[in-house]
Protein backbone atom coordinates (compact mmCIF):
# COMPACT_ATOMS: atom_id res chain seq x y z
CA UNK A 1 0.00 0.00 0.00
CA UNK A 2 3.01 2.34 0.72
CA UNK A 3 4.49 1.51 -2.81
CA UNK A 4 1.05 2.51 -4.22
CA UNK A 5 0.71 5.81 -2.45
CA UNK A 6 4.55 7.00 -2.96
CA UNK A 7 4.14 5.85 -6.94
CA UNK A 8 0.77 8.24 -6.96
CA UNK A 9 2.65 11.06 -5.09
CA UNK A 10 5.64 11.04 -7.68
CA UNK A 11 3.31 11.08 -10.39
CA UNK A 12 1.50 14.20 -8.70
CA UNK A 13 4.61 15.81 -8.23
CA UNK A 14 5.80 15.13 -11.86
CA UNK A 15 2.66 16.06 -13.62
CA UNK A 16 2.60 19.39 -11.44
CA UNK A 17 6.38 20.41 -12.30
CA UNK A 18 5.66 19.83 -15.82
CA UNK A 19 2.21 21.83 -15.88
CA UNK A 20 4.21 24.95 -14.35
CA UNK A 21 6.66 24.91 -17.30
CA UNK A 22 3.93 24.89 -20.29
CA UNK A 23 1.79 27.42 -21.65
CA UNK A 24 -1.34 26.72 -24.30
CA UNK A 25 -1.53 30.06 -26.65
CA UNK A 26 -3.67 31.55 -29.67
CA UNK A 27 -2.45 34.16 -31.55
CA UNK A 28 -5.02 36.57 -31.44
CA UNK A 29 -4.15 38.28 -35.40
CA UNK A 30 -4.23 34.66 -37.18
CA UNK A 31 -8.17 34.50 -34.91
CA UNK A 32 -8.94 38.13 -36.50
CA UNK A 33 -8.50 36.38 -40.58
CA UNK A 34 -10.05 33.33 -39.35
CA UNK A 35 -7.09 30.92 -39.55
CA UNK A 36 -7.49 28.34 -36.58
CA UNK A 37 -4.39 28.37 -34.25
CA UNK A 38 -2.63 26.63 -31.47
CA UNK A 39 0.51 26.93 -29.55
CA UNK A 40 2.49 25.98 -26.71
CA UNK A 41 5.44 26.77 -25.40
CA UNK A 42 8.07 24.36 -22.81
CA UNK A 43 10.46 25.71 -20.34
CA UNK A 44 14.17 24.29 -21.06
CA UNK A 45 15.98 25.74 -18.75
CA UNK A 46 15.13 29.18 -16.12
CA UNK A 47 16.11 31.39 -19.34
CA UNK A 48 15.04 29.23 -22.53
CA UNK A 49 12.18 27.91 -23.92
CA UNK A 50 10.65 26.33 -26.79
CA UNK A 51 7.59 27.81 -28.50
CA UNK A 52 5.72 26.22 -31.22
CA UNK A 53 2.50 27.48 -33.15
CA UNK A 54 0.63 25.72 -35.52
CA UNK A 55 -1.95 27.77 -38.06
CA UNK A 56 -4.43 26.01 -40.51
CA UNK A 57 -7.00 27.50 -42.53
CA UNK A 58 -9.45 25.51 -44.80
CA UNK A 59 -11.99 28.04 -45.65
CA UNK A 60 -12.95 29.89 -48.96
CA UNK A 61 -14.47 32.88 -49.26
CA UNK A 62 -17.33 33.66 -52.43
CA UNK A 63 -16.35 36.76 -54.49
CA UNK A 64 -18.02 38.26 -57.56
CA UNK A 65 -16.32 40.45 -60.72
CA UNK A 66 -18.83 43.03 -61.21
CA UNK A 67 -18.26 45.26 -63.87
CA UNK A 68 -18.97 49.18 -63.99
CA UNK A 69 -22.92 48.70 -64.73
CA UNK A 70 -22.76 47.14 -61.18
CA UNK A 71 -23.42 43.83 -62.96
CA UNK A 72 -22.07 40.58 -61.52
CA UNK A 73 -19.85 39.21 -64.59
CA UNK A 74 -18.07 36.23 -62.32
CA UNK A 75 -18.53 34.49 -59.05
CA UNK A 76 -15.69 32.29 -57.52
CA UNK A 77 -13.96 31.37 -54.39
CA UNK A 78 -11.57 33.15 -53.15
CA UNK A 79 -8.32 30.76 -51.15
CA UNK A 80 -6.50 31.92 -47.86
CA UNK A 81 -6.04 28.30 -47.69
CA UNK A 82 -2.51 27.27 -45.79
CA UNK A 83 -0.76 25.35 -43.10
CA UNK A 84 1.91 26.80 -41.21
CA UNK A 85 4.02 25.20 -38.41
CA UNK A 86 6.86 27.92 -36.90
CA UNK A 87 8.63 26.29 -33.99
CA UNK A 88 11.38 29.34 -31.97
CA UNK A 89 13.77 28.60 -29.66
CA UNK A 90 13.65 31.79 -27.15
CA UNK A 91 16.34 32.88 -24.54
CA UNK A 92 14.14 35.33 -21.87
CA UNK A 93 16.24 38.39 -20.20
CA UNK A 94 14.94 37.92 -16.83
CA UNK A 95 13.60 35.12 -16.24
CA UNK A 96 11.09 32.22 -18.51
CA UNK A 97 7.89 33.45 -19.37
CA UNK A 98 8.48 37.16 -18.01
CA UNK A 99 8.81 40.26 -19.64
CA UNK A 100 11.39 41.02 -22.21
CA UNK A 101 12.42 37.60 -24.82
CA UNK A 102 14.40 36.95 -28.03
CA UNK A 103 14.38 34.10 -30.21
CA UNK A 104 15.50 32.09 -33.20
CA UNK A 105 12.55 30.88 -35.67
CA UNK A 106 11.77 28.54 -38.39
CA UNK A 107 8.74 28.08 -40.34
CA UNK A 108 7.37 25.73 -43.17
CA UNK A 109 4.10 26.27 -44.52
CA UNK A 110 1.70 25.12 -47.62
CA UNK A 111 -0.84 27.82 -49.01
CA UNK A 112 -3.23 27.77 -52.34
CA UNK A 113 -4.08 31.74 -52.07
CA UNK A 114 -5.51 33.74 -54.12
CA UNK A 115 -8.35 36.10 -55.47
CA UNK A 116 -9.29 37.84 -52.72
CA UNK A 117 -9.73 41.53 -52.40
CA UNK A 118 -8.74 42.23 -49.38
CA UNK A 119 -5.20 41.24 -49.83
CA UNK A 120 -2.04 43.34 -51.18
CA UNK A 121 -1.92 43.40 -54.92
CA UNK A 122 0.98 41.16 -56.50
CA UNK A 123 2.88 38.08 -55.81
CA UNK A 124 6.22 39.17 -57.67
CA UNK A 125 4.31 39.93 -60.40
CA UNK A 126 2.15 42.82 -62.14
CA UNK A 127 -0.98 43.95 -60.60
CA UNK A 128 -3.10 42.29 -63.22
CA UNK A 129 -1.06 39.05 -62.36
CA UNK A 130 -1.15 39.43 -58.71
CA UNK A 131 -2.68 37.81 -55.82
CA UNK A 132 -5.98 39.66 -55.74
CA UNK A 133 -6.30 37.86 -59.48
CA UNK A 134 -4.60 35.05 -59.62
CA UNK A 135 -3.89 32.21 -57.31
CA UNK A 136 -1.27 30.95 -55.67
CA UNK A 137 -0.38 27.32 -54.57
CA UNK A 138 2.91 26.03 -53.32
CA UNK A 139 5.05 25.52 -50.50
CA UNK A 140 7.58 27.71 -48.38
CA UNK A 141 10.17 27.61 -45.81
CA UNK A 142 12.64 29.70 -43.67
CA UNK A 143 13.88 31.63 -41.06
CA UNK A 144 14.58 34.66 -38.56
CA UNK A 145 14.83 36.35 -35.41
CA UNK A 146 12.42 38.06 -33.51
CA UNK A 147 12.00 39.97 -30.32
CA UNK A 148 8.70 39.97 -27.85
CA UNK A 149 7.08 40.77 -24.90
CA UNK A 150 5.39 38.90 -22.20
CA UNK A 151 2.90 40.65 -19.84
CA UNK A 152 1.43 38.98 -17.07
CA UNK A 153 -2.41 39.42 -16.15
CA UNK A 154 -2.57 36.93 -13.40
CA UNK A 155 -1.33 33.77 -12.43
CA UNK A 156 -2.59 31.51 -15.20
CA UNK A 157 -3.42 34.51 -17.86
CA UNK A 158 -0.59 36.62 -20.12
CA UNK A 159 -0.17 38.70 -23.48
CA UNK A 160 2.74 38.42 -25.34
CA UNK A 161 3.22 40.82 -27.96
CA UNK A 162 6.08 39.26 -31.15
CA UNK A 163 7.51 40.61 -34.27
CA UNK A 164 10.16 39.03 -36.05
CA UNK A 165 12.09 39.55 -39.11
CA UNK A 166 13.96 37.07 -41.61
CA UNK A 167 14.28 35.16 -44.86
CA UNK A 168 11.51 32.99 -46.86
CA UNK A 169 11.70 30.67 -49.73
CA UNK A 170 8.27 30.78 -51.76
CA UNK A 171 7.96 28.19 -54.54
CA UNK A 172 4.62 28.24 -56.18
CA UNK A 173 2.07 27.71 -59.17
CA UNK A 174 -0.07 30.62 -60.70
CA UNK A 175 -3.54 29.72 -61.97
CA UNK A 176 -6.52 31.39 -62.44
CA UNK A 177 -9.13 32.11 -60.40
CA UNK A 178 -11.99 29.72 -61.41
CA UNK A 179 -11.84 26.38 -59.82
CA UNK A 180 -10.69 24.50 -62.33
CA UNK A 181 -8.50 26.34 -64.56
CA UNK A 182 -4.98 25.35 -66.10
CA UNK A 183 -1.71 25.82 -64.64
CA UNK A 184 -0.04 29.21 -65.77
CA UNK A 185 3.65 28.86 -64.81
CA UNK A 186 5.45 28.13 -62.25
CA UNK A 187 8.07 30.62 -59.99
CA UNK A 188 9.84 31.16 -56.80
CA UNK A 189 10.58 34.11 -55.03
CA UNK A 190 13.13 34.82 -52.11
CA UNK A 191 11.62 37.67 -49.00
CA UNK A 192 13.28 39.26 -46.60
CA UNK A 193 10.88 41.12 -44.29
CA UNK A 194 8.67 40.65 -41.57
CA UNK A 195 8.16 36.80 -40.92
CA UNK A 196 6.65 36.77 -37.76
CA UNK A 197 3.81 39.04 -35.50
CA UNK A 198 1.63 38.07 -32.72
CA UNK A 199 -0.68 39.71 -30.31
CA UNK A 200 -1.47 36.38 -28.07
CA UNK A 201 -3.25 34.90 -25.69
CA UNK A 202 -1.43 32.66 -23.41
CA UNK A 203 -2.87 30.32 -20.26
CA UNK A 204 -0.28 28.94 -18.29
CA UNK A 205 -0.95 25.06 -16.98
CA UNK A 206 -0.60 25.37 -13.19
Amino acid sequence: MKKWIFMIGAGLLSISGFCQNVALKSNLLFDATTTINLGFEYALSDKLTLDVGINYNPWVFPQKKIDVAGKVIEEYDGKFKHFMVQPELRWWMCEKFSRHFVGIHAHYLNYNVGGLSFLPAGWGDHHEDGIQNKRFEGWGGGTGVSYGYHWLLSNRFSLEFTLGFGYTYLKYSKYNCDKCSQELSKSAMHYLGPTKAGITAVFMLK
